[in-house]
């Protein structure tokens, strides 16, 4: 897969591609989950130290959301979790329950004029007990363009508290 990893404003930076999107090729055999994948890839860069926060977008966040049910419980370094734009519709509120398990830190971004977003991201933030929503007012869904000062001052506030904050204080 491609992707990036550098460092940028104090931060360590990597991107990862799924199998199936942009470039990367699909596994046809689809020999393991895609939330395992994320697992090994980022046992594989050794992501976990000094704590991760994981932005998904769009396609990727109903892997990313299976990930973090299975595995945010088990490693306390998993500290951090940005939702942006679709929260995984495609799980129902039967799955949303299993958001219990996650014990990181959540926000959910939406923009306030995507009631689709606005809704999934509110069901999942009340099954999540460290996350929240924030919608951006006059957005519908590239609100990080229409807005990207306020986008990118929310993303570093979040990302100073959760470096902050043990994993399980409520945010």
């Amino acid at each position: 897969s491609s992707g990036i990893n550098a460092e940028y404003g104090g931060y360590r930076v990597v991107s990862l591609e799924l199998p199936g999107h942009g470039l990367s090729r699909e596994d046809p055999e689809k020999k393991i989950r895609v939330a395992e994948y994320i697992k090994l890839f980022i046992q594989h860069l050794d992501l976990y130290r000094p704590g991760l926060v994981v932005l998904t977008c769009d396609e990727s966040n109903s892997n990313v959301m299976e990930y973090f049910i299975r595995y945010s419980h088990t490693s306390p370094l998993l500290k951090g979790l940005i939702v942006i734009d679709s929260a995984a519709d495609q799980f129902t509120s039967m799955d949303r329950v299993l958001g219990t398990s996650i014990e990181s830190q959540t926000l959910f971004l939406c923009g306030g004029t995507d009631s689709d977003c606005q809704t999934s991201a509110n069901d999942w933030a009340r099954n999540i007990p460290n996350s929240r929503v924030h919608s951006f007012s006059n957005a519908y869904r590239e609100f990080y363009n229409e807005d990207p000062v306020v986008f990118n001052t929310i993303l570093k506030r979040f990302l100073e508290y959760v470096a902050q904050k043990p994993q399980s204080e409520k945010i």
